[in-house]
């Protein structure tokens, strides 16, 4: 299944809510994360659709970009262990 797609259908939404994907993706707490999109520090672009009280989303497609390239580097640092 396409990482992306696989996205959509866990959150249902192209625009994650980062206090439900920040401690799966980034180890971090909902607090944390919301500082850290603040400071635009996240491996991911995070963003507002409203007010700047506004909750913090991430784009499905930016993350699962994200996750791939991740388990991209992962299978070439398996690959020069296991070679």
């Amino acid at each position: 299944m396409n990482t992306h797609f696989a996205l959509l259908a866990i959150y249902g939404d192209v625009n994650i809510p980062l206090e439900k994907c920040c401690m799966e993706f980034f180890g971090l707490s909902p607090k944390r994360a919301a500082e850290a999109a603040n400071k635009q520090a996240l491996s991911v672009p995070a963003y507002r659709l409203g007010s700047n009280k506004s909750q913090w989303f991430m784009d499905a497609s930016k993350l699962a970009a994200y996750i791939d390239q991740k388990k991209v580097q992962a299978e070439q640092e398996w690959r020069t262990v296991r070679c």
